[in-house]
């Protein structure tokens, strides 16, 4: 599977969290997965790093047209993935090919753009992974997906404390 990681990039990070989306990226490097993050800081990077560091094959798809634009406009990180695509769309722009060209996002706490790329993969039904007790939007996820899910229409979502569960259910949906 191609998962996208999603999540909060501006501090302040919680310790634990921070740990916790590390073992993300390690989970889903050792399930022969490919991570996709937005080229960004916090725990997304914090999952690359985890996924890199354990021999997985990582993407970062950066809202800038080329590595000067990434280092210097977005102050993005150059490390821990093993390729990169350069979309040019800016911020939120890139949340588009990022999350519709993966087979499944996780979501760790979050903001605005965390909520964009959720709703990305809400209305293309993707599996979606909510790391519980992340902080930011994962609070409020379960009730915007009960609002705007449509009458006899189910979800592919799944709400889990641990990452190894986390990734477990999300590959169990994906094989049904």
């Amino acid at each position: 599977m191609k998962i996208a990681v999603c999540g909060a990039s501006l501090p302040p990070f919680d310790e634990s969290i921070l740990e916790k989306a590390y073992e993300i990226g390690k989970e889903i490097a050792t399930n022969k997965h490919i991570l996709r993050f937005g080229g960004c800081w916090g725990y997304p990077y914090e999952a690359a790093k985890g996924a890199f560091q354990n021999k997985g094959k990582v993407i970062a798809i950066s809202p800038a047209k080329n590595k000067e634009g990434h280092l210097s406009k977005y102050n993005f990180p150059l490390d821990n993935f093993t390729e990169i695509k350069y979309t040019g769309l800016g911020v939120p722009g890139r949340n588009i090919p990022l999350v519709s060209n993966s087979d499944a996002i996780i979501v760790i706490s979050g903001q605005i753009g965390t909520l964009n790329e959720f709703t990305i993969a809400f209305h293309k039904k993707k599996m979606i992974g909510v790391l519980r007790g992340s902080g930011g939007i994962t609070s409020i996820v379960q009730e915007i997906a009960e609002i705007c899910r449509k009458v006899g229409e189910d979800d592919k979502i799944v709400y889990e404390k641990e990452p190894k569960r986390l990734l477990s259910r999300l590959a169990e949906i994906n094989n049904q």
